[in-house]
């Protein structure tokens, strides 16, 4: 009599929205690996764990739903540059919010319009391989609420990989601990998903705004708060309070008193910088790891621009994402 196989389910993923090669992305902390659908290896790959005789099958759906149909006839628009995502071990897969979550890590440190725009389940079949059996397709809206929704992919200078893989381990080992840096995350990621230029920015207002317990001089508390917390000299402070005040200066003028043509003209370069501030925030919120958001307003209320060293004890910076961390004090708004 024939043993039995057990059979699992397992999901596998689809990214869009960069042009990195994803099998240069330590997501091994999430049980992932990946790489681009363009690439042999990847190919080969998913030959390697099919099923004797659905090989070429399921290759094909993985082209299919990830670039769009053969032939060149409807294709996605960065077919080239879709990643897929698989596990790293077939026996111990990572959940289908496991992808999603690696891909969020991946947002906060490099804002960008990453996404994952399919997922496919497969069955398993231990020791046989694999056979895809369904997939779904995730909005996402960056072709609406941008001009040019390219210069939003994700990409990072090559010098800056081995910092961002390990800035990646320690989000995974942090992010969950704290309550108020969870809810910043909450926030910023919300910007993301939702089909409103206008709404996005106010979820990363309201991100930025979590800085700040309660609600006493919330005006002043936002701008010094952010510009002690992401600063790094006095002079970069002196910056980032003036725009951080303008920031919430434009955020209230949207809200309450309405916006006027002109106004709106500046939205883009507001909505922009509203992002770097709020994943810079996060990023050292997540560095300094104090316990509760009231200690870290202790901290940045008895320090001043250019100490954020002294914030904690064991700070160390993280400039893996080099051209935000140089934007968060230097973005001009006139442009």
């Amino acid at each position: 009599m024939e043993a039995k196989t057990n059979e699992s389910y397992l999901h596998f993923a689809v990214v869009g929205g960069t042009y990195i090669d994803f099998s240069n992305i330590d997501l091994s902390h999430w049980g992932i690996q990946g790489g681009l659908v363009e690439d042999n290896n990847t190919e080969k790959y998913i030959h390697s764990i099919s099923l004797k005789d659905q090989e070429e099958r399921n290759w094909k759906l993985v082209k299919e739903v990830s670039q769009g149909r053969e032939n060149g006839v409807g294709r996605n628009r960065d077919w080239e540059y879709m990643n897929l995502l698989w596990p790293l071990d077939l026996k111990n897969p990572p959940t289908e919010d496991d992808y999603f979550e690696a891909i969020e890590a991946i947002r906060v440190i490099h804002p960008s319009v990453i996404h994952i725009q399919n997922t496919l389940g497969a069955q398993y079949f231990e020791d046989k391989g694999i056979y895809f059996a369904s997939w779904s397709t995730f909005d996402n809206y960056h072709w609406y609420k941008y001009e040019e929704p390219q210069e939003q992919y994700f990409i990072y200078p090559e010098e800056n990989l081995k910092q961002t893989n390990e800035f990646l381990v320690y989000y995974k080992d942090n992010y969950k601990k704290r309550d108020y840096i969870q809810n910043a995350i909450k926030y910023y990621s919300e910007s993301f998903r939702v089909n409103s230029r206008e709404m996005s920015f106010i979820c990363l207002c309201i991100c930025l705004e979590t800085i700040v317990p309660g609600k006493e001089q919330l005006s002043y508390r936002f701008r010094r708060n952010l510009s002690v917390l992401c600063s790094d000299s006095n002079e970069r402070g002196k910056k980032i309070y003036k725009k951080a005040n303008q920031l919430y200066g434009y955020r209230s003028k949207l809200v309450h008193s309405g916006m006027s043509s002109k106004d709106f003209k500046k939205f883009d370069l507001f909505f922009e910088y509203a992002q770097i501030l709020a994943s810079r925030m996060i990023i050292e919120m997540l560095l300094h790891d104090l316990p509760k958001i009231d200690d870290l307003d202790k901290r940045m209320t008895e320090l001043g621009f250019g100490q954020k060293e002294e914030i904690s004890e064991n700070y160390t910076e993280f400039k893996g994402n080099i051209s935000t961390w140089y934007k968060v004090s230097e973005y001009e708004f006139e442009k």
